[in-house]
């Protein structure tokens, strides 16, 4: 072997490993690195969610007879479309006790320019690093945009569906949990 050789092994190998521990630096702190499985399953009222100003709340301080959450991106053509369903139904539901929550998988720039544009009036948090707990945890293995879980006032899953959700499929399940 050359000697130009072994220098490209070496640092192949320096650059693998600096690789390796940048990932772990990126990842979420160790209780957000927990196993998740059927027999551990990740208590939905202390997920921690963060907003676009960066304060963070969990779904416990959420009360609300009903709560959508709502996984969706700005470039995302079908979470587009749901946008203005969601805007809708915050208001319409508001004194029944129904709350919309919008978790966004993009930048803080691009979700606060999208939620200025269509007007959202609802709260709106970012997935960040911890996407992968939020689809473990609100049951969306694939992590498909959009994604929507409905929640009772005990933060229980009654209703989940992958893909654009309609008005009226919207409406048909909540007035059945109404």
């Amino acid at each position: 072997m050359n000697r130009n050789f072994l220098k490209l092994i070496a640092i192949g190998l320096v650059s693998m490993l600096a690789g390796v521990l940048l990932f772990n630096q990126l990842q979420p702190d160790a209780q957000d690195k927990a196993p998740v499985s059927a027999e551990t399953p990740i208590a939905l009222h202390s997920i921690p969610l963060f907003d676009l100003s960066g304060q963070q709340t969990t779904i416990s301080d959420w009360e609300a007879n009903i709560l959508i959450v709502n996984f969706w991106a700005p470039w995302c053509a079908p979470c587009r479309r749901e946008v203005p369903t969601l805007i809708k139904f915050h208001q319409d539901y508001a004194q029944q006790g129904v709350r919309v929550l919008g978790i966004a998988y993009d930048s803080e720039p691009k979700v606060s320019r999208f939620a200025t544009e269509y007007q959202i009036n609802y709260p709106m948090f970012l997935a960040g690093n911890r996407a992968a707990m939020y689809n473990a945890a609100f049951g969306n293995p694939s992590g498909s945009l959009p994604f929507t879980a409905l929640l009772d006032q005990n933060h229980r899953i009654l209703f989940q569906h992958n893909g654009e959700l309609t008005a009226s499929q919207l409406r048909e399940q909540i007035e059945a949990l109404l």
